[in-house]
C-alpha cells in the first residue's frame, strides 16, 4: 500500500483528507494554583507563567493540500511584566505522565513520536517588559497519518512548561494537542467482556463499528471488507499490567484454548458488524483467564484500525440460576456413574420433575418421577395432597425416592412417603406412607435420610420441631418396637426450622435448615442456617453453644434484596473431585423486573477458620468457577 493510492480511494468517495481544518479547543484541569517550579528571586510573588491555551486541544486534519500544519500557542506571564528576563522550558511528557493522564481522564492516547513534530521555541525567554511569547508546533500531516495508519492510535503531542526562576501554575502548565484525522476507521465496541465457559466449545461474539465523519457528517461505509483479530505480541505484559491496575490474578489464556476465527466482515451500507472467536474448554484449569484481543489487519487499504484492546475475562464458570426453564423448588441430588440427577417439588406440569447434569451446571429435563399409571392412588396416600420436597438415595440396589405428600395450608394432611425404582429416572413404583402424623405430628414433611454405622436415620419436620427416627435395614419403613411405636423419636431442633440436611466434615455434623416464609415471591424471607454437633443425634448448637432446640442458629445464606429472594431448602452437600463443597438450593430470581418461580441455584461453601460454613458474603452469587468432576 502507498500513500498515493490511499488519497485516490478517498477522493473516490468525496473525502478531502489532510488539510488544516477546524481547530477545536478543549481545556481540562482544575483551578489548582500550586506552583510546580520557580523561585521568588526578583519576580513579583503575584506573577506566574502559563501556557495558553492549556489542557487538551484538538486539531482536525482533513485535506492533502497542506504539506505542513502549524499550530500556534503561547507562553504568557500573568500579573504584570517582569522586572528581569525570565526563562522557561517546554518539555515533552514521558510515558508515565501520559499513563496517569489516560487513567484520570479515561482516555487511550499515545504520544506522537518526537521525530514527527517540532517546537519552534522549546526554550522560552521573556525579556524585561515582555509578557507573552509565541510558540508553534509543526508537523507534516502525511507522516503523522502514516504513523496513525499503522495501528489507529489516537496520538497527542504533550508538553509541560517548567521554569527554575518563575512560578508556573500546575493547572495551566500542560499543553496537549490531539491530532485527529477525518478518515475511515474501524474500532472494537466493548472494552471488556466476561465469558463463562460452561461448554467444551464456547462461541464469543466480537462487535466492531465503522467510523467516518467528513465535513461534520457521519458517512455510511461504502465497501465490503474484513478485519482480522489478533492477540497482541505483548499479551503477557498486558495481563500483568491489568492485574496490577485492578488487583486481580488472571492468567493469560493459552493459545491452545482459543480460535480467533476469520475476523469481522463489513458489508457496504452497514457501519456495524459482528465476528467471533471460539474458546476451547479442554485443558483449561479452574482459574480465571484473560485474553487481550485487538484488530489485526484490514482487507481494504483505505480503512485504518484503532488499536484499543478488548479484554475477555474467561473462566470455566457458570451463572445463577442454573435451572431456569422450570421450577426446581426443594431440590435433592444424587450422583451416579453417568452424572447427577436432581429431583424437585412438583410443578403444574410434572409430578416431581427429574433433571440430569454431568457438572451440576448444565441441566436437562428428563421426565416426571410419576405418571398417571404410577401415581399413588388416593387409598394409599389420601387427602388430596401434592408431591413436595423429594429426597433420593441408592439403597440395596434400588433408587429410593422419599417425598412429602401434603396439602398446602393443612398440616394435618402430611406424610413422608417412599417409592422405589431400578433406574434414577423411574418408573418409581409401590409408593406408600413412611412417616405419618400419628407418630410425628403435623407437618410431617421435609424428610432427610442419613446412614451411619449400618443404621439408617430419617430426620423430618417443618416449623413444628425437627425430629429424628430410625429406619429398617431396607430403608422402606420406620423401625418400631413391639408396641408399634418408633424405637427412636428424638427432637433435635425447635419450631423455627424446616428442610433439614446434615453434612459431616471433620469431627462435626452440620445440620443445615431453612427458616422464615418460603413461598411468597419477592416478599419471601427464606434463608439457610446451620448448627453443628459432635453427635449425629445432637445437641446441635451455634457458635456460642446455644441449642437449635431453642431456635438458635448461624446464618449461611439469605437473599440480597435486589435479584435473589428467599433462597433456601438446600439439597445434600456435594463435594467435587477437587475437594470443594457445593450447595444446590432454590431461590426466587428477579429477571427483567419480573420474579417468577423458585429456580435452581448453585454455590460453593466457604469454611471459616473455626469450622463454620457460609456461602460467600451470605448471599447467592451471580457466577463462580465451575465444580471439578473427573469422568
Amino acid at each position: 500500500m502507498n500513500y498515493k493510492s490511499i488519497k485516490k480511494n478517498i477522493r473516490e468517495i468525496g473525502l478531502m483528507f489532510l488539510s488544516a481544518g477546524l481547530l477545536l479547543f478543549l481545556s481540562c484541569g482544575s483551578d489548582d494554583t500550586k506552583d510546580v517550579s520557580g523561585e521568588d528571586g526578583d519576580v513579583n510573588s503575584n506573577q506566574y507563567l502559563q501556557v495558553q491555551p492549556n489542557g487538551l486541544n484538538v486539531i482536525k486534519v482533513s485535506s492533502s493540500d497542506v504539506a505542513q500544519v502549524v499550530y500556534p500557542f503561547s507562553v504568557e506571564l500573568k500579573g504584570g511584566s517582569a522586572s528581569v528576563a525570565l526563562t522557561a522550558q517546554l518539555e515533552a511528557w514521558n510515558e508515565k505522565d501520559l499513563e496517569a493522564y489516560n487513567k484520570e481522564e479515561e482516555t487511550a492516547y499515545k504520544l506522537l513520536p518526537s521525530s514527527l513534530y517540532s517546537i519552534s521555541a522549546p526554550q522560552i525567554t521573556l525579556e524585561q517588559g515582555i509578557t507573552s511569547k509565541k510558540v508553534e508546533v509543526k508537523f507534516a500531516p502525511d507522516k503523522v497519518f502514516t504513523e496513525f495508519k499503522k495501528n489507529g492510535a489516537e496520538y497527542v503531542i504533550a508538553l509541560r512548561l517548567t521554569s527554575s526562576v518563575a512560578k508556573v501554575r500546575k493547572s495551566q502548565s500542560d499543553f496537549l494537542l490531539h491530532v485527529s484525522f477525518d478518515y475511515p476507521t474501524v474500532s472494537l465496541v466493548m472494552p471488556s467482556q466476561e465469558i463463562s465457559v460452561s461448554k467444551m466449545l464456547m462461541p464469543v461474539s466480537v462487535d466492531a463499528t465503522f467510523n467516518f465523519r467528513a465535513d461534520g457528517e457521519i458517512k455510511t461505509n461504502p465497501w465490503n471488507f474484513t478485519c482480522t483479530l489478533a492477540v497482541p505480541s505483548n499479551a503477557e505484559e498486558l495481563v500483568t499490567k491489568y492485574n496490577e491496575d485492578y488487583k486481580t490474578s488472571y492468567r493469560l489464556l493459552p493459545s491452545a484454548n482459543y480460535d480467533l476465527g476469520e475476523g469481522i466482515s463489513f458489508k457496504a451500507g452497514e457501519n456495524e458488524a459482528t465476528g467471533g472467536i471460539t474458546v476451547k474448554r479442554e485443558g483449561m484449569e479452574t482459574v480465571k483467564y484473560l485474553l487481550p484481543v485487538q484488530l489485526g489487519g484490514c482487507s481494504h487499504e483505505s480503512v485504518a484500525l484503532h488499536n484499543e484492546i478488548c479484554y475477555f475475562k474467561i473462566g470455566m464458570t457458570y451463572t445463577n440460576p442454573i435451572i431456569t426453564f422450570s421450577s426446581a423448588a426443594d431440590p435433592t441430588v444424587i450422583r451416579t456413574e453417568e452424572g447427577f440427577y436432581l429431583y424437585a417439588t412438583q410443578t403444574n406440569s410434572y409430578w416431581i420433575p427429574i433433571y440430569f447434569s454431568k457438572d451440576l451446571v448444565n441441566w436437562e429435563f428428563k421426565r416426571s418421577a410419576f405418571r398417571n399409571a404410577t401415581k399413588p392412588k388416593p387409598d394409599v396416600l389420601p387427602g388430596g395432597g401434592a408431591f413436595w420436597a423429594p429426597e433420593i438415595r441408592y439403597i440395596n440396589g434400588k433408587y429410593v425416592l422419599y417425598f412429602s405428600w401434603a396439602k398446602w395450608g393443612d398440616g394435618s394432611i402430611s406424610y413422608t412417603a417412599v417409592a422405589t425404582s431400578d433406574s434414577p429416572v423411574g418408573d418409581f413404583l409401590n409408593a406408600k406412607p413412611l412417616l405419618i402424623t400419628d407418630d410425628f405430628g403435623s407437618n410431617c414433611i421435609d424428610q432427610f435420610y442419613y446412614e451411619e454405622d449400618k443404621k439408617k436415620y430419617m430426620f423430618v419436620g417443618s416449623f413444628n420441631g425437627i425430629y429424628v427416627t430410625e429406619l429398617t435395614d431396607d430403608g422402606l419403613a420406620v423401625k418400631r418396637g413391639t408396641d408399634g411405636k418408633p424405637v427412636l423419636k428424638k427432637q433435635v431442633c425447635g419450631r423455627a426450622f424446616e428442610g433439614t440436611n446434615i453434612y459431616k466434615k471433620g469431627k462435626y455434623y452440620y445440620l443445615f435448615a431453612s427458616i422464615n416464609n418460603c413461598c411468597d415471591g419477592i416478599n419471601s424471607r427464606y434463608k439457610v442456617v446451620v448448627g453443628r454437633s459432635e453427635n449425629l443425634l445432637g445437641p446441635y448448637v451455634d457458635r456460642k453453644g446455644k441449642d437449635m432446640l431453642d431456635n438458635s442458629w448461624e446464618l449461611v445464606l439469605e437473599g440480597d434484596g435486589e435479584t435473589f429472594f428467599g433462597p433456601g431448602h438446600n439439597s445434600i452437600i456435594i463435594q467435587d473431585d477437587a475437594g470443594t463443597d457445593w450447595m444446590i438450593y432454590h431461590s426466587y430470581v428477579k429477571e427483567n423486573g419480573t420474579v417468577g418461580g423458585r429456580l435452581g441455584m448453585l454455590d460453593r461453601i466457604v469454611w471459616s477458620a473455626d469450622g463454620w460454613p457460609t456461602i460467600r458474603k451470605c448471599v447467592p452469587s451471580t457466577s463462580d468457577l465451575l465444580p471439578v468432576f473427573n469422568y
